[in-house]
């Protein structure tokens, strides 16, 4: 991943919890994006979204006037305009107020040092917020400039969001009723710490969650597409989707979030048997980090969607005077399949009829 930074900053959001809020300290500089202590902060940001303990949630800018405040607006500002340095401090002060005045009303909530960079990763541009905790041995200057970068924990994120600038334009252009298929923004918010931090992302304007159809579509892609990749699963992509589909047939029988989790575990009963432990949750790991990557936005968790479900696990043919529907799984090509696809001659042949089919056929 090539990354070029552009602007970087970092302010200070004086608040402990369960105690009144202080004045934020406002940097009214950029500091040096070139400084090796610098990039290693941002690198180290962006590296740990979509990681298994940094699970990130995808969604867009809110739609309402109330739930967006200013920063969606003050973010177009600073695209349209020349997005230099001053525009960018500009901005980064819009959403430092905005955070100032969520955070005022939240009694547990607690402060940090936000990031705030402008960059690109493999030439697309990106707009990253996040916030550090200080912890014994992390040291900020008296400008706020990151030292000793080597005794950061940025082992979790404790909030963070990004805007992806290209999927965002996308989301801009397309009709109204495309534009939920193009999720521009993902925030990390650790469980543990929702309740007290939310107002991170309310003070962001974001509004989580990508659309239950476009979750499972992505989810049944990927697994498979994951497997390929692996010369030792390439053989079991068909028993893995089969599994998939089976696992997400049931979730939505039973009204409950499928997750990337539930989806590793079913990939584990498909691994090889000399994988041992450790190399089983190393794969389980880097799993969850492909489905939840930017390109796949898979969410940690997500609502299923079945008719995209059947989309994926069924075949259905219709011709002038007929039509048939069957699961892919039993579809083969040889002679002794369920569904033999007789592709020499152009045929499909369905074996081991029941005694019910040939009544229906015959009306007998």
């Amino acid at each position: 991943m090539a990354v070029e930074h552009n602007h970087v900053v970092i302010h200070h959001l004086r608040k402990e919890s369960k105690q009144p809020i202080q004045p934020s300290v406002i940097k009214e500089e950029t500091l040096d994006s070139n400084a090796e202590s610098v990039r290693k902060l941002v690198e180290g940001v962006i590296n740990l979204y979509g990681t298994k303990d940094n699970n990130a949630i995808f969604g867009t800018f809110a739609n309402t006037k109330e739930e967006r405040g200013f920063f969606p607006g003050a973010f177009e500002t600073f695209r349209q305009g020349p997005q230099n340095a001053a525009d960018f401090i500009s901005l980064t002060k819009t959403a430092m107020s905005s955070l100032q005045a969520k955070a005022r009303d939240v009694n547990f909530a607690s402060g940090g040092y936000i990031l705030f960079a402008s960059y690109l990763s493999d030439n697309k541009p990106f707009l990253l917020m996040a916030m550090i905790k200080q912890r014994e041995g992390i040291q900020l200057n008296e400008n706020l400039e990151p030292v000793g970068i080597q005794e950061l924990d940025l082992s979790k994120l404790h909030q963070a969001a990004r805007i992806n600038i290209e999927r965002y334009l996308e989301h801009e252009a397309a009709e109204n009723e495309d534009k939920e298929q193009f999720s521009y923004l993902s925030f990390v918010s650790p469980r543990t710490n929702q309740s007290a931090s939310g107002y991170f992302i309310k003070a962001l304007g974001c509004s989580g969650g990508v659309i239950a159809s476009r979750a499972t579509d992505a989810a049944c892609k990927e697994m498979a597409k994951f497997f390929r990749k692996k010369p030792d699963l390439k053989a079991k992509v068909s028993d893995l989707k089969n599994d998939v589909y089976s696992y997400l047939r049931e979730c939505h029988e039973e009204q409950r979030a499928a997750s990337i989790n539930d989806l590793t575990a079913v990939a584990r009963k498909h691994l090889p048997a000399d994988y041992d432990d450790e190399k089983r949750t190393e794969f389980e790991k880097e799993l969850a980090e492909y489905l939840n990557r930017e390109d796949a936005q898979v969410p940690n968790e997500f609502r299923v969607h079945l008719a995209t479900i059947n989309k994926h696990a069924k075949v259905k043919i219709k011709a002038a005077n007929w039509q048939i529907q069957f699961e892919k799984h039993a579809l083969g090509v040889n002679e002794n399949a369920e569904i033999w696809y007789d592709k020499a001659n152009s045929r499909l042949v369905i074996n081991n009829l029941t005694t019910e089919m040939k009544s229906a056929i015959t009306d007998d």
